[in-house]
């Protein structure tokens, strides 16, 4: 054993090193901090000509994102269990450890205490020349690790009872129930230490119970620690023993403190709460044991419950136990979240299973966001489709839209989830519906996952299907419109419009569509009929005031018959015809054709103010033009009106003229929209449009044109003027030429070089515009036109749907009585009510009329590819699958599909056979043409090989 003196001297020599060393670092880190400042003071990185943001064209800013940021991330607030300071041996041990080599103390005398070395007797020797603070942590050490034969020893040594280390603030008695050392215990006490000692964080009784040292607390509390005293921590956050107990999970100690009185409600977070956000089960079972225990008491800040936090955390041990308790699933958090909210957005399946078996949560319960767990369930994880298909058939309404309009659908389009987009539309999501700002889940979709959509037409197959009847002995194809009209009641082709609008056309060709199309037009056509035939009357009537009282100013004449002039009075009021004697002696005529024309206006104006309340907005009720049309009609009525000074003006004549053209042209697009003459007006549409493409595309040749003719025909009464010019132009580009333009009869004025650059340029006009530009607008016509034919039929059913959704909301838009609302629902909808919406025909059957021969042979088809499967959708733990089993096989025959649409392979496999047969052909023609070929040579060879031997001979 060294000398007192050497151990004096070690101890300085070491306290020299150490201070040098510090020091030395010091110095080597603050000159690096210079040389880096300076350097990154005096030097700039020049530009990397290779960054990607250098190469970048400005041209303006990107447009807006589809998602909408920060709505649909729930950042749930975490309760503060995550920052406490936590206590365990290994943290006590190292922060001892630091301390005495922070104040330069020997680690030895540790080890040495540890190993038995040091003992009662020989302590003094050991601790000859040792500082006092070394002392004091060997003190603690020594309560530490049990070596209470020590204690006596150090405090005659100089030891201070109540030192505590500097990181938590724990003394020898904190450290001794630490480690349940009841002997080390009753020495301290007996010695004075206070059992309720706070000397930083916690007191003696935290301790044990954050050692599970129940018999070390049980001594505690019987030698007066205060059981309910709170812990002080920088973190504000104030916990009692019971909390310590349950944050380590010290089931003993949980119990043998419950038992002692110790409160299990505390006023904010309680030890429930703090079991069940811990997932510690054993002590919250003890802890409900509690008289005291409350299952619903809430968090002040954020309001949760344990079962809140027990679902956030996805102990579903503990939910299980709080709902037995009686727990409340549908409580509600700071931002109206239930327990249910929290469970689906951690993607767990068995708190999920509890909360809605046993706990009886509202599936549909809504947030102050009006979110529902269905849309927290949205999410990446593998399990979101399970946890949706759970939701829904647990009662979750899949359409239920949030404060911006955001359906489940939405969210999971937004962020390209197929598995969830399938699992929804699967379901009965409505692809249809829309957002507050007009976006539907469909447009989505179609940007986003577009193969997604396939789930779609499957259901569509599905909803055909054939069935055999025992008591008729017959085929019966059932199917069944639910798929289209299960979210659009009253209006039956919403959703077959929000596909045509959002370019997924083709899918009205499948059978279901068209039958659900036909059957609609067959209940809705009388209405738009009897609007074309009360349109008909209204502009018959316009037109026959306009012919009567403005056309042949008889109106005028009759009222003032001694006041015109001879000249002024038009024919048809002059020749001595009964027409023209009625209309002359009787201008009461013409008065009551007004007040007529005016009723059926006003029948008129209140058939459009209806129809107003099917469009959005204003703006999108005259995006339409014939609203704009019809508008313009009706106010022409008024304006061509006698009725304001008694007599009628030659400029209302022209505005009588266009509202009759307008008028007419309107009921050629009314009629236009009817199936059976639907593909000639749009032809004539179509041509009309490509036509205006042709002229403006040519317009700086027809101006040419227009202003050369004006300039070598001034004397032409054709070309007069620019504007005349140009009329006599557009004229010409029918083929009315006339060459008497080109013959000057006057023998005084032979400007011969003006008459050759004349006929030049006519020839010109004649070849360039007549014969070039008018074949082409023939032969652009011709090839619209079988455009048109090829897609005949879609177009036609693009129509169909077109008007049948004009028409429902004009008709279902909210404005008229319960009564005309009742009888419009039986005479106007397929399904006037939405529990009926299955139609059973008879394929096989030649009598069947209700549909189209054509469309039964179409649905037939489909429906034999579906024939004896009916599909059943489940989510294994891979991801989401689909599982058809047979009905003719009573053993579940399962076959698994990939997570790809089926439809989408079998497009994908039929293209591929198509590929194929086409390369088997071609190669079969080349071959077929090499043989031709190889003849061919061997015959040229046959030939030139006689030619050379008749040569030689």
């Amino acid at each position: 054993m060294a000398s007192p003196k050497l151990w004096g001297v070690r101890a300085a020599l070491q306290f020299l090193h150490r201070t040098a060393k510090l020091k030395e670092e010091s110095d080597e880190r603050r000159n690096d901090e210079t040389v880096l400042r300076a350097l990154f003071a005096t030097t700039a990185e020049p530009p990397d000509p290779d960054d990607p943001a250098d190469r970048f064209i400005d041209c303006g800013p990107s447009p807006p994102a589809d998602d909408v940021p920060f709505i649909f991330d729930y950042n749930y607030e975490h309760p503060y269990n995550e920052t406490e300071i936590k206590i365990c041996y290994h943290t006590i041990e190292r922060n001892l450890l630091d301390h005495m080599d922070n104040v330069f103390g020997r680690v030895q005398l540790l080890d040495d205490i540890r190993a038995g070395r040091i003992a009662g007797p020989n302590a003094a020797e050991a601790f000859f020349g040792a500082r006092r603070i070394e002392t004091n942590i060997a003190f603690l050490w020594a309560a530490l690790i049990e070596r209470w034969d020590l204690l006596e020893a150090l405090l005659r040594l100089g030891a201070d009872l109540n030192y505590h280390e500097p990181a938590q603030g724990l003394g020898a008695l904190h450290l001794a129930a630490f480690n349940n050392s009841i002997a080390s215990m009753q020495f301290l006490v007996a010695k004075g230490c206070d059992v309720n000692l706070l000397q930083k964080f916690y007191t003696p009784l935290h301790c044990a119970a954050f050692g599970d040292s129940a018999e070390a607390a049980l001594f505690l509390i019987k030698r007066g620690a205060r059981i309910d005293q709170l812990t002080n921590s920088v973190y504000e956050v104030k916990e009692s023993a019971l909390h310590c107990a349950v944050r380590a999970n010290a089931v003993n100690c949980v119990k043998m403190l419950v038992m002692q009185g110790a409160d299990a409600h505390f006023p904010d977070y309680s030890a429930v709460h703090l079991a069940a956000d811990l997932g510690n089960a054993e002590c919250l079972r003890h802890l409900l044991d509690a008289k005291n225990a409350r299952v619903d008491s809430k968090t002040k800040e954020h309001q949760y419950t344990p079962l809140h936090l027990a679902a956030m955390g996805g102990h579903a041990e503990c939910q299980e136990m709080l709902i037995e308790r009686g727990a409340d699933c549908n409580e509600k958090d700071h931002r109206g979240q239930t327990p249910l909210h929290f469970a689906a957005r951690t993607q767990n399946v068995d708190c999920l299973e509890l909360l809605l078996g046993k706990g009886a949560a509202n599936p549909n319960a809504e947030d102050f966001d009006r979110r529902t767990p269905l849309h927290a369930a949205i999410g990446k994880s593998s399990k979101s489709s399970q946890i949706i298909e759970l939701l829904i058939l647990n009662g979750a309404n899949p359409n239920v839209g949030d404060q911006y309009g955001y359906a489940p659908l939405h969210v999971a389009a937004l962020k390209g989830l197929s598995e969830c987009v399938e699992a929804l539309i699967y379901y009965g999501a409505d692809v249809t519906a829309k957002t507050k700002c007009g976006m539907t889940a469909l447009s989505i979709i179609r940007k986003k996952v577009p193969l997604a959509f396939s789930m779609f037409t499957k259901k569509l197959d599905n909803a055909v299907s054939l069935h055999h009847l025992d008591s008729s002995n017959e085929l019966e194809l059932r199917l069944d419109f639910k798929v289209i009209l299960q979210n659009d009641h009253p209006g039956e082709v919403n959703f077959l419009y929000t596909l045509v609008e959002e370019g997924y056309k083709t899918v009205l060709l499948h059978p279901l569509c068209s039958a659900l199309l036909y059957l609609k037009w067959e209940k809705i056509r009388k209405y738009y009929l009897a609007r074309i035939l009360f349109y008909c009357i209204f502009v018959m009537s316009l037109s026959l005031y306009v012919l009567t009282a403005l056309a042949h100013h008889c109106y005028n004449y009759g009222k003032n018959f001694n006041e015109m002039k001879p000249e002024d009075v038009i024919e048809l009021c002059e020749k001595k015809s009964i027409l023209g004697r009625v209309l002359r002696d009787s201008p009461f005529v013409i008065e009551m054709q007004w007040f007529v024309l005016v009723g059926i206006t006003s029948l008129e104006i209140l058939r459009k103010l209806y129809g107003l309340g099917g469009y959005h907005s204003t703006f999108q009720y005259f995006s339409y033009a014939e609203n704009i049309i019809e508008w313009s009609i009706v106010c022409s009525v008024f304006v061509i009106s006698f009725i304001y000074t008694g007599r009628t003006y030659l400029w209302q004549n022209h505005i009588g003229a266009f509202a009759i053209l307008l008028g007419w042209t309107n009921i050629m697009l009314m009629v236009g929209q009817l199936p059976i003459f639907g593909s000639y007006v749009a032809m004539y549409t179509r041509v009309q449009s490509e036509f205006a493409k042709l002229l403006l595309a040519y317009s700086g040749l027809l101006i040419g044109f227009t202003l050369s003719f004006c300039v070598i025909f001034p004397d032409s009464n054709f070309f007069a003027n620019p504007f005349i010019s140009l009329i006599s132009i557009i004229v010409m580009l029918s083929g009315e030429l006339n060459l008497d333009i080109l013959v000057d009869d006057n023998p005084d004025d032979p400007h011969y070089l003006l008459e050759f650059s004349a006929q030049v340029t006519y020839v010109i006009f004649v070849l360039s515009v007549t014969i070039i530009l008018m074949n082409l607008l023939a032969g652009i016509a011709v090839d619209d036109i079988k455009g048109l034919q090829k897609t005949a039929t879609l177009s036609k059913l693009v129509r169909q749907t077109k008007l049948i959704s004009h028409m429902e909301k004009g008709l279902f838009n909210g404005g008229l009585p319960r009564f005309f609302l009742k009888r419009l629902h039986v005479s106007a909808l397929v399904s006037p009510k939405p529990s009926k919406v299955v139609l059973n025909v008879k394929p096989l059957n030649p009598k069947e009329t209700r549909l189209p021969k054509q469309i039964i042979r179409d649905a037939f088809e489909v429906a034999q590819k579906q024939k004896h499967f009916q599909n059943s959708m489940h989510t294994p733990s891979e991801g989401l699958g689909y599982y058809w089993f047979s009905n003719d096989d009573h053993k579940a025959k399962y076959c698994c599909l990939n997570n790809e649409s089926l439809d989408m392979m079998q497009e994908e496999m039929g293209k591929r056979n198509e590929e194929i047969a086409y390369l088997r052909e071609a190669v079969q023609d080349m071959r077929r043409a090499l043989l031709e070929n190889q003849e061919t040579m061997q015959e040229f060879m046959r030939v030139l090989m006689q030619n050379r031997r008749g040569s030689k001979c």
